[in-house]
């Protein structure tokens, strides 16, 4: 097949994002397959391309994308902030047969954003929900589009390394070879509980003096204030010399930091998703995870299974969970056992068979 895939932030760009790496991923898996593979990006893009997929900056020009390559199926990858000042992109829907990949529905404004979502919902030829917050939505405001909807979960973006030297990896993060080490993953920003994470941190000492923590992700512009008042609550709570602020790495970095943690802590404010691609990669690493319970409970997070959950927002239950997770080999080696079992079934080769069966519906 001929695969267009519009997705403004894919990689590589001044700025990471799930959304970008999600859409590699599936571009590269895709050219495995034998499928012609070209992605329109916007320009911010700065290259060079990965491998056979092309790459063509010009999702942000005057003329229609969709016109500009021959394909037999176009694929839109949406999510609201990346389309905040590009509605002229999401005509494609209104012109061609499109399908739309939603990794999220709504954003802070939520009007505009609920009305673009509706839009794209009612005039796409096929809708894949890209988690289960997505498909709960969607069954309950719009039922009709059900029948036009596949939910297909993301996986991993980041493929696991050859093993380094663990010694020296602890080492470099300021923790020895015996210390406790905390690993959190992904861009800092509000809403990833990491207030609740650092205060759990400080009580966690009380009992693992030498426990350590990691935070392994960039930050954008808009949140280095929110960053800087991290780093302040950090030092107001005793913990700042225990906290490791890693920050951007390359993938090849970021398994190897993930290889020697004892713990993967995500305690997000809204609870755990399938759609963090951070946890993903956790549960791909075979680590055991330690995150939130969510309103919407998820279908595959079962807790004492493959993670462990607590409420969100409570740091005592979270230290509690922790300390007794540190102290139990038994307990981490049964999560870690779960978490490979279902990063199993979220492999990007059967991520892709199910995207391209999509695929194959709007071709008829």
């Amino acid at each position: 097949m001929r695969v267009l895939i519009a997705c403004p932030s894919y990689p590589p760009q001044d700025m990471t994002c799930g959304v970008g790496d999600y859409t590699r991923c599936l571009a590269e898996e895709l050219v495995r397959r034998g499928d012609q593979v070209t992605v329109v990006a916007s320009a911010r893009w700065r290259g060079p391309g990965h491998g056979a997929v092309t790459v063509l900056p010009i999702l942000d020009a005057p003329a229609p994308w969709w016109r500009v390559v021959a394909a037999d199926v176009v694929n839109l990858q949406y999510a609201p902030d990346l389309y905040r000042d590009r509605v002229r992109a999401l005509r494609a829907t209104l012109s061609i047969p499109t399908v739309v990949t939603f990794h999220t529905l709504l954003d802070r404004s939520r009007l505009r954003s609920g009305a673009r979502a509706l839009w794209l919902l009612t005039s796409a030829t096929q809708v894949v929900a890209a988690n289960e917050e997505v498909t709960a939505m969607v069954r309950r405001r719009l039922p009709w589009v059900v029948r036009r909807m596949t939910e297909i979960p993301i996986g991993s973006n980041i493929p696991i390394a050859s093993p380094g030297d663990t010694a020296v990896t602890r080492a470099s993060l300021g923790a020895s070879p015996q210390a406790p080490l905390l690993a959190h993953f992904g861009l800092v920003y509000p809403g990833k509980g990491m207030e609740t994470l650092l205060a759990a941190l400080a009580i966690v000492r009380t009992t693992h003096p030498e426990a350590r923590l990691v935070v392994v992700g960039d930050t954008r512009e808009t949140d280095r204030a929110y960053r800087s008042d991290l780093e302040a609550l950090a030092v107001q709570l005793g913990v700042a010399r225990a906290v490791t602020w890693a920050g951007r790495r390359d993938a090849e970095d970021v398994s190897r930091i993930l290889a020697v943690a004892d713990l993967f802590v995500a305690p997000f404010d809204a609870g755990a998703s399938m759609r963090r691609g951070s946890l993903l990669a956790a549960l791909a690493h075979g680590m055991p995870v330690v995150s939130t319970s969510a309103s919407l409970p998820s279908s595959y997070l079962r807790d004492g299974d493959n993670v462990a959950l607590v409420p969100p927002r409570d740091a005592p239950a979270l230290a509690a969970r922790i300390a007794r997770l540190l102290d139990s080999r038994a307990q981490r080696a049964r999560l870690a056992r779960g978490a490979r079992k279902l990063a199993d079934r979220l492999a990007w080769p059967s991520i892709a068979e199910e995207t391209r069966a999509v695929y194959r519906r709007v071709l008829g």
